[in-house]
């Protein structure tokens, strides 16, 4: 099992580059393609990259998979907490989302059928932090694979914005952005 697994990790972070750095793929897109990936090989029913801007304690989901958007806007993990564990870099293992007083709102999550949370938090650039959560329907104690690939995943997420980034600066100082 383990080789499959690492067969589908390579895989998955091949087929991730390939997409950042084609130019005619959207952000959005990329972004989706790397949650849905997260979720669905290591099991979960769904993932979330939330990015934080400086100046701010609002994070905001940029791309969702497996997750109703009644459950997003849920606001069931406590986002200050969130704000300052993802400032930290620390990682996040909920395992029991009955028992965890991070949970603000357990009838969403009970809703939503999910029991436990794996949340990595990502420096994208100087001023924006980001988090990809992947939730899980049980109780979960990750692999240490699964946590390279959701680091992995994650790193690739912030490459991906930052691309888009530079490509939107050195596409608006280009002569044909100005009609030349």
């Amino acid at each position: 099992m383990k080789n499959v697994f690492m067969d589908s990790y390579f895989f998955a972070l091949a087929r991730v580059i390939d997409a950042i750095y084609r130019d005619d793929e959207e952000l959005a897109d990329i972004l989706h393609f790397i949650v849905s990936l997260a979720a669905e090989l290591t099991g979960a029913k769904g993932a979330t990259l939330r990015v934080l801007e400086h100046g701010t304690f609002d994070l905001k989901v940029v791309s969702s998979y497996g997750l109703s958007q009644k459950y997003l806007e849920s606001g069931a993990i406590d986002q200050g907490r969130s704000v300052t564990e993802i400032i930290n870099g620390d990682v996040i293992i909920i395992n029991d989302f009955e028992n965890d007083k991070r949970i603000q709102n357990r009838d969403a999550a009970e809703r939503e059928g999910l029991r436990a949370v794996i949340g990595l938090p990502f420096t994208v650039n100087e001023t924006t932090y980001s988090i990809l959560r992947v939730y899980f329907p049980t109780r979960k104690v990750p692999m240490q694979e699964e946590m390279e690939l959701l680091n992995g995943l994650g790193r690739l997420s912030c490459l991906a914005i930052n691309n888009a980034v530079l490509r939107g600066i050195r596409d608006a100082q280009s002569p044909l952005s100005h009609g030349i």
